[in-house]
């Protein structure tokens, strides 16, 4: 017994030919995207100073930081981890990263506070490797 393809058929393979075509492609999960700039601001401590720390594409060393702020880990963040008590001389950390499209993701957090390890390290590198400007 031999069975061809129906008109309604045929066109369900038509409609979904053209729903493939036009669809985007899939992103790859795994990769992360790398960040364009990295910009630190650190103030408080004992001294009340402030620095800026910056990476970009130009910076020996910026690649690891880069990287990991592209990550879905770091773009899964909250805007701000906060302490629950305030007191202290500790540093507060403000870290505005920039990605290609002109997205901008920051997030703000004070040392010592409960976030996820993503934040601190990502923070570390760009103290390590960062262009270093200070105010004050």
């Amino acid at each position: 017994m031999k069975r061809g393809i129906t008109r309604r058929g045929m066109a369900t393979l038509v409609a979904l030919g053209v729903i493939t075509a036009f669809a985007p492609a899939a992103p790859v999960a795994a990769a992360p995207i790398l960040a364009n700039t990295i910009v630190l601001d650190r103030s408080g401590g004992f001294a009340g100073g402030q620095v800026t720390f910056v990476v970009d594409r130009s910076t020996v060393g910026g690649e690891e930081p880069r990287r990991m702020a592209g990550s879905p880990e770091f773009q899964r963040l909250r805007s701000s981890y906060q302490p629950d008590n305030a007191c202290c001389d500790r540093f507060s950390y403000r870290l505005t990263v920039s990605y290609v499209g002109g997205y901008r993701k920051t997030v703000s957090t004070v040392q010592g506070t409960t976030a996820p390890q993503i934040l601190w390290d990502v923070i570390s590198a760009v103290e390590r490797v960062g262009t270093r400007t200070s105010s004050r």
